[in-house]
C-alpha cells in the first residue's frame, strides 16, 4: 500500500499500518518513545493547533481518523505484469 501525507505531499510505501506510523515518528522532528507516545503527542497537536481530533489508542484508529479528516490517502499499490510493485 502507499500511504501519502496530503499536507506534507511525502509517501510511504509498506503493508502494515504499525510501520506507517513507525515511519512518521522517525519523520518527525523530535524523538519518541514508542508508536503510542508519537500518535498521542500527534494527536494533541492537531486537536490544539487544527481543532481535528485524532484517536491515538490504536494504529489501526490513528489511521483511520487521518484518513477521515484528509490528511492521509492510502492507495493500493499497483502491479505491472504481475512482476513489480510500484
Amino acid at each position: 500500500m502507499k500511504y501519502t501525507l496530503i499536507k506534507r505531499k511525502k509517501s510511504f510505501r509498506t503493508k502494515s499500518e504499525t510501520e506507517f506510523v513507525s515511519w512518521m515518528k522517525k519523520m518527525d522532528h523530535q524523538k519518541w518513545i514508542d508508536n503510542q507516545d508519537f500518535m498521542e503527542a500527534y494527536s494533541y497537536r492537531k486537536a490544539t493547533f487544527e481543532n481535528i481530533l485524532i484517536r491515538h489508542d490504536t494504529e489501526q484508529n490513528f489511521i483511520e481518523d487521518l484518513q477521515k479528516n484528509k490528511l492521509l490517502k492510502i492507495e493500493s499499490s499497483k502491479v505491472f505484469f504481475g512482476l513489480f510493485n510500484f
